[in-house]
């Protein structure tokens, strides 16, 4: 009789899978079975025998077809012959749990033992022959299981309930795994093939895939590597499952994107172990992706607000979050809404703003300042050949503003003629004249009139600058008598925005009244004249001294007394301007302008509530603040200050 021919070195890792096959049933089975039995039973006892004999037959297997070495250290039929010493164990415990079933037990639990006979019966059964080149095993279409057995050991806390595929060609494998992943709660969906695996993984949505390796057509090695090619199912983690327990198999796995491998048998405990660390790794992963697309949200509403396309819900999912993006969501939304609110209002100022300039230059004389024949120039006169004059525009300390055309580009112009004793009495007052242009063209601002260009002729300097066709807050004054709570807002909100401008710039206005704001038909309030205005930081010595620059009723005490000024001189005389808009009234008056300044310096005025009880009292406040003698009373900033009226209405 001829002798076996010894195993070649290439069979050794497929043999070791075979022969491990098996014996992962047997105690897959036989620990399922301990778990459903009392402490105290008897049949615990062939139980330990059965999982001690699969534990001989894995050293022998070991020893003889080790994973490591080159070749085998004995023949197939020996060792065929020595697996058949533990194999008669586990039958012979098998034989006395079948006769230990009773009544009371589950229909199950007699064919559970009988499954650990069949399995134990293919320990010394003829393995693959080397023709052959893929295993065989029961293949069968998926299954999900729709039972939950009860929980009999601890669960780790990692391990909560999840939605696991198990892929394996052979179902006493997948049956094994699908009762113990269903004892601890998990819903498990069975897959027969690689092939129903992948079509599974693109219809449904799964927390974990437990891969067999070794399996017809589309083995577990395509599985992942599709699985980890598709963005859809990349981030599901795969633990690959095999009785193929070589370094290469397991190497490979790990470098296409498994999250771990478990060799056949497995120890139950690791296996929920692995598991639990698997999909805590899934959840932190899907946490940090969801954190990443509320994030995402948080943009686009900034966007959103930006376009002023934002609704108030848009972020009600991430605001109702516990962590730090949640608050950001309730701080934005918050926020926006108060934007919302505040622009609200400021809509309604404005628009009770253009309300009173449309009553106001409906009734006669409201809009137009008379020609008088004393002033240098006269309606229909030219001057400097380009600039043909249409009317007066208006009076002021440095001089008159014309109504003109320019000639040379058919636009119309505001042109300022500074008053020729002014220039004769002062030799720096053209120096003034001219840094009055300097400091205004650096000026860019909705609110700001634009300056355009500085000339003389004759003699007589003058600017010319952008034509607002409307009237001045004077002139609405003069014609109202007094304006509403809204329409006051309305004009100290722009006022304070053009001033906020400038002060950045480094300028100070000196001259805020009503005769240098200029309201258009829309309501929009258009400051000028920065003739008399400064740089902040710069010590003029051109100014005479003792010399009052600005009008008193509006100047703050500070600039009275010739002292050092600053924005808040600024936001002083804003103060007065709103006192006169809301009252009627300035809030010093005197016999002379003496007696004016006198009061400026020692008395507080009676607040603007009590002279109009339709002020609220933060408007009243707030003025009152303004008006304080001394300059750290006000507020910090024009900005400051445009904050404050931004909230109020």
């Amino acid at each position: 009789m001829t002798s076996p021919a010894p195993l070649r070195t290439e069979r050794v890792s497929e043999l070791r899978h075979d022969l491990r096959t098996p014996v992962n049933l047997v105690v897959g089975y036989a620990e399922m079975l301990g778990e459903d039995l009392e402490r105290d039973d008897p049949r615990h006892v062939p139980l330990k025998e059965i999982l001690a004999a699969a534990r001989d037959v894995l050293d022998r297997v070991n020893a003889a077809l080790p994973a490591t070495a080159a070749a085998p250290t004995m023949e197939l039929s020996q060792l065929l012959s020595e697996l058949a010493i533990p194999q008669a164990r586990v039958l012979t415990a098998t034989d006395a749990l079948l006769a230990g079933v009773t009544a009371a037990d589950p229909p199950a639990f007699a064919a559970d033992i009988r499954k650990i006979a069949e399995a134990a019966a293919r320990l010394t059964a003829p393995p693959r022959t080397a023709a052959t080149s893929t295993y065989t095993g029961s293949v069968q279409g998926h299954a999900a299981s729709t039972h939950a057995t009860p929980v009999h050991s601890p669960q780790a806390a990692a391990d909560r309930p999840a939605r696991i595929l198990v892929v394996d060609d052979l179902e006493d494998n997948r049956v094994v795994l699908e009762r113990r992943l269903t004892r601890r709660s998990h819903t498990v969906v069975t897959a027969a093939s690689g092939a129903t695996a992948l079509r599974l993984l693109n219809e449904e949505r799964f927390d974990l895939v437990l891969l067999d390796v070794l399996m017809p057509d589309v083995d577990g090695f395509e599985v992942l590597e599709r699985m980890k090619a598709n963005p859809a199912t990349r981030d599901i983690p795969v633990i690959m499952i095999s009785a193929l327990d070589d370094l290469s198999s397991v190497v490979r796995c790990i470098e296409h994107g498994a999250e771990d491998y478990l060799a056949k048998p497995f120890d139950p405990v690791l296996l929920a172990a692995r598991i639990g660390a698997a999909l805590e790794k899934k959840r932190f992963r899907d946490r940090e992706a969801e954190y990443l697309a509320e994030v995402a949200r948080v943009i686009e509403a900034a966007g959103a607000v930006e376009r002023g396309e934002y609704h108030t819900d848009s972020l009600r999912g991430v605001s109702q979050r516990d962590d730090e993006l949640g608050r950001l969501a309730r701080v934005f939304d918050n926020m926006v809404a108060g934007v919302k609110a505040r622009e609200g209002r400021l809509h309604e100022q404005l628009r009770r703003l253009r309300e009173d300039v449309a009553e106001a230059t409906r009734e006669p004389g409201g809009a137009e300042t008379a020609a008088n024949t004393d002033e240098f120039l006269v309606p229909g006169s030219v001057l400097a050949g380009r600039y043909e004059i249409t009317k007066i525009l208006g009076r002021g300390g440095m001089g008159t503003v014309y109504g003109a055309v320019d000639r040379e580009l058919g636009e119309r112009v505001a042109l300022k003629v500074v008053r020729p004793e002014l220039l004769g009495a002062d030799e720096g007052a053209v120096e003034r004249f001219k840094n009055e242009i300097r400091l205004a063209r650096r000026i860019s601002h909705r609110n700001v009139v634009r300056t355009h260009d500085l000339g003389e002729c004759d003699g007589a300097y003058f600017v010319t600058m952008e034509y607002v066709r409307g009237i001045t807050v004077r002139e609405l004054l003069d014609t109202r008598g007094r304006l509403s709570v809204a329409s006051t807002l309305a004009v100290a909100r722009q006022l304070v925005d053009a001033l906020a401008v400038a002060h950045d710039a480094g300028i100070i206005h000196r001259d805020v009244k009503p005769e240098n704001a200029l309201l258009d038909d829309d309501g929009v309030l258009k400051v000028m004249d920065f003739g008399i205005a400064r740089l902040a930081d710069e010590n003029s010595n051109r100014t005479q001294a003792g010399m009052v620059l600005g009008t008193p009723a509006y100047m703050a005490p500070e600039q009275l007394l010739g002292e050092t000024v600053d924005a808040r001189s600024d936001l002083y005389a804003v103060g007065v301007v709103m006192y006169e808009c809301l009252t009627g009234e300035l809030p010093f008056s005197g016999a002379s302008p003496i007696a004016m300044i006198s009061r400026v310096l020692s008395v507080t005025p009676a607040p603007v509530a009590s002279v109009n009880p339709d002020v609220p009292p933060a408007v009243s406040v707030l003025i009152a603040q303004l008006l304080g003698k001394d300059a750290c009373d006000r507020p910090a900033s024009a900005r400051a200050l445009l904050e404050q009226l931004s909230g109020l209405g």
